[in-house]
């Protein structure tokens, strides 16, 4: 969604991480906008590790939810450039009218 970037906490200790972080991005066009998500393993003393990568189409979840602001969907989706690996995410679309 263009330019808009946003990263979470880095969660220690764990091999299945619950990021649990809100984000919000402005949503410009509902047909055409995807959110890009990358996923990196931290790394300490190496350079981080790529761990995939995945989109979710704005229209996606706008036809989910049929148009209404019904609370959050769950989505899970598969990483895609890596063998295995799949996300787990929560969202939800609000829409505000234009004046």
């Amino acid at each position: 969604m263009g330019s808009q970037e946003q990263r979470t906490p880095v969660v220690s200790g764990t091999t299945n991480p619950k990021w649990n972080a809100t984000m919000q991005f402005l949503v410009k066009d509902l047909e055409e906008d995807v959110l890009c998500i990358t996923v990196f393993d931290r790394g300490h003393f190496v350079p981080n590790e790529f761990l995939g990568r995945t989109e979710v189409c704005i229209s996606d979840i706008l036809k989910v939810s049929r148009g209404q602001s019904v609370g959050p969907i769950t989505m899970k989706k598969r990483l895609h450039e890596v063998e295995t690996g799949e996300i787990l995410l929560k969202l939800d679309l609000q829409l505000f009218n234009r004046r």
